[in-house]
């Protein structure tokens, strides 16, 4: 089985080194920390999940007090809700102009080459503060004139007591001349979202709330809140130990999936076919999260040998397995409404691992289904409580109609942002940062391009070599070509499809004036690379 932070990547976690015994989804280059982690709320996270790890969401009286004392720029406090919402590129304009100035936090800043993210705050004026442990690639935008503040955090620790450190370095930044008393707290990291919550709550300032990510963090809570509200919902069961595995084959049945009930970026995730698959894959996985630690904001394997506590109580969800193609929703609410919402097509994934293979802006379904896909993303958001925030919902289109696969309560990662700005001119960035401060978000939509993506991989396993000079070649040979990005290094080990869950090789991005077009000329794109000289075996 393929690691389980070989996924990990694409959502803030990348490995430390490039050694050529790892398997890992080769990212961004990141500070090597040691294998120091035996707690490190992240991992904490995905272990315990929001609710056995962080305090409970704070009463109403509690949250109305905090926020009576927050204190908010001024310009965002003399426009009134209704004119801040104006549509059109006037609102826009005018949303970005209140904006201009703010001081947002960001907890934990993901992996470099989310850098982006901060490039365009600062274009934006915001003051930006990132909160992350010391050494981290994020120090350097403060030379850089990117962000205004770094504060370093140690991380390796509880995520109660990460909380409290936050919520006190925060408010430190009141007596701070440079940047004062942030207007909004925020992150474009998963497993950060539920401290995220609870900090904005402590101080007062806006957000999602907490109680609604937990439900959204929680599968089998999602699960709940689906029925509850009366909204289709696959057939379940929460597994806590080896010995209720039985019960949930015959409940749930097969074929089917086995997840980690508060996973992310599809760690650990794996489609099972008869019940004893389903044990030695709940072993496998169960044995893999037991390996893995988190360094530096890392997922890493850790040193045969080391350390380590022993192993925590991991739950996991096994659903019904949701036949038909699988699509991303990326939704923007605001005032408890969805002000935009747009269907993304995926590729089948590599199954049993559910590894991602290529994405499609606009889609390519009816529009009826578009549209009903795009409703229930929206009715899960509301079932769960969610109001305010920018949400990249994973769906299928079944034979039985739309289903819900999982919530996800911030900005999709990867390709997700420049997606829809070449396709729709919505920047999700942007309108993330006017949920962390309160503006009412109503983007302007000006149709663009068709935009397809897709993920190079290879079917032998091998080492990588000469992948950057023929991303840069393809880059600048086609000028369809978006960008080419290199996924690996040159010299890293690379798992082929044949052997495991592939590791990504390329990203490669296209555009065209025709979405079948755009997908057709991505994907010819992908067979013509020389598959021999990427990845030597």
């Amino acid at each position: 089985m393929a690691s389980l932070a070989s996924k990990a990547a694409n959502e803030g976690f990348a490995p430390l080194t490039r050694r050529r015994s790892s398997s890992f989804r080769q990212k961004q280059e990141s500070s090597e920390f040691g294998d120091k982690s035996r707690q490190h709320f992240l991992k904490e996270q995905i272990v315990k999940g929001p609710e056995r790890a962080l305090p409970p969401q704070a009463s109403a009286g509690a949250r109305a007090a905090a926020a009576s004392n927050a204190l908010h720029y001024s310009l965002k406090a003399r426009i009134p809700e209704e004119l801040a919402a104006t549509p059109g590129a006037g609102g826009q304009q005018l949303r970005r102009v209140m904006l201009h100035g703010a001081t947002i936090v960001f907890v934990t800043p993901g992996y470099a080459g989310k850098r982006f993210i901060y490039e365009r705050a600062r274009e934006l004026g915001v003051r930006s503060v990132i909160i992350d442990e010391p050494g981290s690639w994020a120090e350097g935008l403060v030379g850089a004139g990117v962000i205004a503040k770094f504060l370093p955090l140690n991380l390796e620790r509880d995520s109660e007591a990460v909380l409290a450190d936050c919520v006190s370095a925060v408010r430190g930044l009141a007596r701070d001349a440079e940047v004062g008393m942030p207007a909004g707290v925020c992150t474009f990291c998963e497993l950060s979202v539920p401290l995220v919550a609870r900090l904005a709550e402590a101080l007062g300032l806006p957000g999602p709330s907490s109680k609604a990510v937990d439900t959204a963090r929680d599968k089998h809570k999602t699960r709940g809140a689906m029925r509850a509200a009366g909204l289709p919902s696959p057939e379940c069961f929460k597994v806590e130990c080896a010995d209720d595995l039985a019960a949930a084959a015959q409940k749930v049945g097969f074929p089917a999936v086995l997840k980690p009930l508060n996973g992310a970026a599809s760690l650990g995730v794996k489609k099972v076919a008869s019940e004893n698959e389903l044990k030695r894959s709940y072993d496998e996985v169960r044995k893999e999260m037991d390996e893995t630690v988190v360094t530096s904001g890392a997922l890493v394997k850790k040193d045969k040998g080391a350390d380590s506590p022993p192993p925590e109580k991991v739950d996991f969800l096994f659903e019904e397995y949701l036949d038909g193609p699988e699509v991303d929703v990326d939704v923007v609410m605001a005032r408890g409404r969805p002000a935009y919402a747009k269907v993304v097509d995926n590729g089948p994934t590599a199954e049993p691992y559910f590894a991602e293979t290529w994405g499609l802006c606009p889609s390519l379904l009816k529009e009826a289904d578009q549209a009903a896909l795009e409703q229930l993303a929206v009715d899960a958001l509301a079932a769960c409580g969610f109001e305010v925030g920018v949400f990249h919902v994973e769906c299928k289109l079944t034979s039985r109609g739309p289903r819900l696969i999982e919530i996800n309560a911030r900005m999709g990662g990867g390709q997700v942002r420049k997606t829809h700005l070449l396709c729709s001119g919505v920047d999700l960035v942007e309108e993330t940062l006017f949920t962390a401060v309160g503006i009412p978000c109503n983007p302007h939509v000006v149709p663009g391009k068709a935009v397809a993506y897709t993920y190079v991989t290879s079917p032998e396993s091998g080492v990588a070599a000469g992948v950057a000079a023929q991303a840069a070649a393809l880059a600048a040979s086609d000028p369809l070509v978006v960008y080419a990005k290199p996924l690996v290094a040159d010299g890293a080990a690379v798992v082929g499809a044949n052997d495991a869950l592939p590791d990504w090789i390329l990203d490669v991005m296209t555009t065209h004036d025709d979405p079948k077009a755009a997908l057709d000329h991505v994907l010819g794109l992908a067979t013509t690379l020389d598959m021999a000289k990427l990845v030597i075996h």
